[in-house]
Parts: C-alpha cells; structure tokens; sequence
C-alpha cells in the first residue's frame, strides 16, 4: 500500500492541480504585469466567448505572488456577466482567518489587482509573524492563484480555478475546482458546500446539478469511480476492503459524499475533484474520476441534462 501511495503522491504533483507556472530568476525582484486579449485557445469556442488574460506577479527571496485570471470581455451578456461575477468570487478566497470581501468590478484588473494586493499583503504579515517565531528562516512563503476558461461549446463553458502555495508547515498545498454555466442563459451548473454547525455535517446549496444528490445509484457510481482512480496505480483490483483501508472521512464506502466542489462537464464526461484530505490522506492526491455522460444523466437535473443533450 505505502508504494501505491508514493506512486500517487508523484502523478498528483504532476497532474492533480494543472499548469503550475514558474518564473525566472533574472527579474524575481520585479513586479509584472501581462494584459494580452485574445480569442479562447479552444477553436470551437470562438464564437462563444472572448477573454483578456490579466497577471500580476512579484518573487523575492521571501515571497511570491502570483494571480491571473482569464477574463470575459465579450459574448452573451449573461454568460460574460456570470463568468465574471464566478472568478470575483474565486478570487475571494482566504489565507487567514478572515474571509475578505468579493471584489465586484466589471474591470478585470481591477479584480486581479486587488486580490494580488490583498495577498501579497496577508503572505508577508504570515511570514513576518513566524519568522518572529522563528520558524521561517530560509523558507518562500507562496501562493499562486489562476481561474481559466478549462473547455466550451455551443451547450456549456467550464471554468477551473486552480491554487497552490507554502505558507509554512510540513508541506505545501494545492486545490483544483471548476464551474460549468449554460452558454444559452449563463446558469451556473452545479452546487456550494456549507457547513452546518449544529448537524456537524456539509449541505448542499444552490444545487441545479443532480435531481437527487443521495441516490443510491449515484452513490454507487461514485464508489467505482472513486475505485477506478485507486486502480489506474496498482495493476491488482482494487477490493472493498482495499477502498476501505485507503480513505480517511468516509463512514460507509457505499455512501462517498459528494466532492466539496462541484462535479464539472468535461468532453470525457462529468468530472469530480475531491481536495486533498477530503476523502484520502495528502499522500493520494487529489482523488478524481470521470463519469460518461451515458451513466450520469438520469441523475441529472433538466436544465444540467440539456448541456449534453443537445
């Protein structure tokens, strides 16, 4: 088991998380900033949505800082207008205790700026606090933000929002979601997790991706694709008993909550994204699995189901 997970642990660095962007050492010092629009890499998607991409980055010794977004500028208004109010709110995340406010701005750089400011500023108090402690001598402290437009077509736009850094600790981290929205109305597909403090457990909110999100059947399709990601690093099956022994959170193998973020569409199918820790120890990676379209879509709500029925 323990050279399973090392196999896993070395694909997720590679895979789990998407482009992980270095920079060069010769300007580490300085800060730059890359504004350059263009259509969406994707030829299918021409026609469906235009982004500027905006950076902003600045690496010393000590520090580095890195957010970009891949921002709408032109398309359906309801679906620009979504898409931007989506990598605000990505945008929003939180390094401390505080959850900072959404940045509500139609101007790209606005939002890229202020949230590389806002960063750039949590970071170093961070470093500055252990480094009082003494905990942070000879360590760059990171964080690294980018949303992107992952795939679209006539149906539907996925966006990913990947993120990693080292703000101290044994070990880094990275987190990898997305968010597909109907390129007819601009609808976020999917759902948001909060927790509930009195039943101690998640809840779903804003939920428009399946008509029944504690079917047994969906339940089950989760487990075998749970299963398969186990399978792709060991040549023998993967048994219950295995499963059992290789997941941390979970009570019943039968029952594999929902990821915390929102299962996407993909042109291999609808994909789901568990965080590290979520379901397995950090050595695993971030568990994630496809599911066809053909398998998933009676569990699907109408308006999800009319992204792959079309």
């Amino acid at each position: 088991m323990k050279s399973l997970f090392l196999t896993i642990a070395m694909a997720a660095l590679l895979t789990a998380c998407g482009h992980r962007a270095t920079s060069s050492s010769a300007d580490s010092d300085s800060l730059a900033v890359d504004s350059t629009a263009a259509d969406s890499t994707a030829t299918a998607t021409a026609y469906v949505l235009k982004t500027d991409t905006i950076s902003m980055e600045q690496e010393d010794s000590t520090l580095l800082v890195r957010i970009s977004a891949e921002w709408p500028i032109a398309g359906s208004e309801a679906l620009v207008v979504s898409i931007q109010q989506y990598i605000s709110e990505a945008m929003a995340t939180n390094i401390g205790d505080e959850k900072p406010k959404v940045v509500k701005s139609a101007d790209g750089h606005q939002v890229v700026s202020a949230t590389f400011r806002r960063y750039l500023r949590e970071l170093g108090g961070m470093r500055n606090e252990a480094q009082e402690e003494g905990y942070a001598d000879g360590m760059q402290y990171s964080y690294q933000l980018r949303v992107f437009l992952l795939e679209a077509n006539e149906h539907y736009v996925t966006y990913q929002c990947n993120s990693e850094g080292f703000l101290g600790g044994a070990h880094g981290f990275a987190t990898a979601s997305a968010q597909s929205f109907s390129t007819i109305t601009g609808q976020r597909i999917g759902y948001e997790t909060k927790y509930n403090h009195q039943k101690e457990d998640f809840e779903l909110t804003n939920q428009t991706l399946f008509k029944t999100p504690l079917s047994n059947k969906l339940f089950a399709l989760i487990k075998e694709g749970v299963r398969s990601y186990f399978k792709e690093f060991d040549e023998k099956p993967v048994t219950d008993e295995d499963l059992r022994g290789m997941l941390i959170n979970v009570d019943d193998i039968n029952r594999i909550p929902l990821p915390s973020s929102a299962p996407y569409f993909s042109k291999n199918g609808l994909v789901f994204v568990y965080q590290q820790y979520e379901i397995a120890p950090y050595a695993a990676g971030m568990v994630n699995f496809d599911i066809p379209y053909d398998k998933v879509l009676p569990y699907l709500t109408p308006e999800a189901a009319e992204l792959v029925m079309q």
